[in-house]
């Protein structure tokens, strides 16, 4: 049972039920509004007081796990969650843990999640915000392998918090970073 007073331990919750939902439960989901005005929202806010009692604010936050979830049978569904990969970090990448793959002699990673559109993203506050981490989220899906996994409390807190910029973009340069570092040519005694 979800800890209610932990918007991580609910939104861990959430994306367990998601898994098990069936697909037309789960499409509607990822289509609903802000206002959680779609039947399989109520299921799931009736074991969890958070989502009745705030559906503005849970609302967004259900849709992007549906979105996030992979579509098919739900036996065949993977687990969303990996603790191992925050949100940052997957928005840099495309949620690909093989990013950036093999790059050409002088070619640099390209993020999956353009450097500008994560600087529109920390710049906007209020609905602009849930909006733009809303595409975020739907590129991200689109990207990213169907069993790859990501932090799924980051997604709660990246629409709960009032500015979530440092947890996404420390995890994301982070991730920026490292590709970089490991694509630049390394010298030897003979280059010198």
């Amino acid at each position: 049972m979800p800890d209610h007073h932990d918007p991580g331990s609910t939104a861990l919750s959430i994306a367990a039920e998601l898994r098990r939902l069936d697909p037309g439960a789960l499409a509607a989901l990822r289509r609903m509004g802000d206002d959680g005005a779609v039947a399989a929202y109520w299921r799931l806010a009736a074991s969890r007081p958070p989502l009745s009692d705030r559906p503005a604010q849970w609302a967004p936050i259900v849709r992007a796990l549906a979105i996030l979830t992979p579509k098919g049978a739900p036996e065949e569904r993977g687990d969303l969650h990996d603790p191992k990969r925050p949100l940052g970090t997957a928005l840099c990448d495309g949620g690909d843990p093989d990013w950036p793959g093999r790059l050409s002699p002088g070619q640099k990673p390209k993020a999956a999640f353009s450097e500008r559109r994560l600087a529109q993203f920390m710049a906007a506050r209020g609905r602009q915000r849930n909006i733009l981490l809303t595409r975020a989220i739907r590129a991200l899906a689109a990207s990213k392998p169907a069993s790859a996994g990501l932090r799924v409390p980051d997604i709660a807190w990246a629409f709960l918090q009032s500015d979530p910029s440092e947890m996404l973009a420390k995890s994301y340069y982070h991730r920026l970073d490292r590709a970089e570092r490991a694509a630049e040519p390394t010298e030897t005694p003979a280059d010198a």
